[in-house]
């Protein structure tokens, strides 16, 4: 009996040994959280691994995922896989059909005072152009004619309507005359009125608010829905969704690269690793590799099991 267990003990200490062995190896990876000192003196491998090391792990793992799998060329070829191009289409024609199916008083509900905001200061931002384009207007040698000739008529209007003394007294001086040879200078001085008149920041003001809530009122007043304002039928939408994916997959293709150097994948990954908390980083990593953990366990119970019958075997040769 005491042989049998002198050539059994080896084996089953070695199982033993190289079990507990790669156990607490495996526990190292992630404790101690931190380092302990004994009389001012870090003990050897604390903190754990992972730990100490998460510092540097999150850079190298940041550094691989933006090397080896946020790359342009593999999005791109992602993007133009066949069943991405289908959710995404699918993805973007619900979304339209959303705006298609809503009224322009539901798109701006409960942003009224955003709506006026944003038109008020498109408006302020076209209003020099647009003020600009109506005095040039007003200048064409065809509208100077034509207001010319609505300023005689409506001068002749005007002493039509003066008694038979007044008028006889206005024939006399021929005011009328010389108010009709002097129209032209009468619409210069109008239109220089009328610039003066747009270039004065109350009246400006007054404009730029009337025009915003105008367009308020009648965007907001709009009962029918965006499809029925823009007469779009089934085939038009399918036209709609599928310039808006061309136009997007072409942003995507020219941009990829500024896109993902703004984002920066290789400080983002790094950022949030730095941040979790070293238990849950130890539950997801055992959550993924707790069967590999566990054959590792095993194996190193199998090894010093084998290392404990060479043991054996050497001990019964030397004899």
């Amino acid at each position: 009996m005491k042989t049998i267990l002198l050539y059994l003990a080896p084996p089953i200490a070695g199982a033993f040994i190289g079990f507990v062995t790669n156990v607490i190896a495996i526990r190292m990876l992630f404790r101690p959280l931190k380092e302990i000192r004994i009389f001012g003196i870090r003990l050897p491998f604390t903190p754990g691994i992972l730990p100490r090391q998460r510092h540097k792990l999150a850079i190298s793992i940041g550094a691989m995922v933006e090397r080896e799998l946020l790359t342009p060329e593999l999005l791109r070829q992602r993007f133009n896989q066949e069943e991405v191009r289908e959710k995404i289409k699918q993805s973007l024609s619900i979304f339209t059909g959303r705006i298609m199916a809503a009224t322009p008083g539901d798109l701006f509900a409960q942003r009224e005072t955003f709506l006026l905001e944003k038109i008020t200061d498109e408006a302020e931002k076209l209003y020099p152009a647009a003020a600009g384009s109506f005095l040039d207007f007003l200048r064409r040698s065809d509208v100077r004619r034509e207001l010319e000739s609505k300023g005689r008529v409506f001068l002749n209007n005007t002493i039509l309507k003066l008694n038979v003394f007044q008028r006889l007294f206005i024939s006399a001086t021929q005011y009328d005359l010389t108010l009709n040879r002097q129209m032209p200078e009468i619409i210069d001085d109008l239109i220089l009125n009328i610039e003066d008149l747009l270039d004065d920041t109350a009246v400006k003001n007054k404009l730029l608010e009337a025009a915003g809530e105008a367009i308020g009122r009648m965007i907001e007043s709009q009962n029918k829905s965006i499809g029925e304002i823009l007469s779009l039928d089934f085939k038009d939408k399918e036209k709609l969704d599928d310039f808006l994916f061309k136009q997007l997959q072409a942003v995507v293709d020219r941009q990829i690269e500024t896109i993902l150097e703004s984002i920066d994948i290789k400080i983002m990954v790094k950022e949030r690793i730095d941040s979790l908390d070293m238990i849950r980083v130890e539950k997801i990593i055992l959550d993924v590799m707790a069967d590999q953990f566990k054959w590792i366990d095993i194996f190193g119970g199998i090894l010093g099991f084998i290392i404990g019958l060479f043991q054996v075997l050497i001990i019964t040769l030397l004899r």
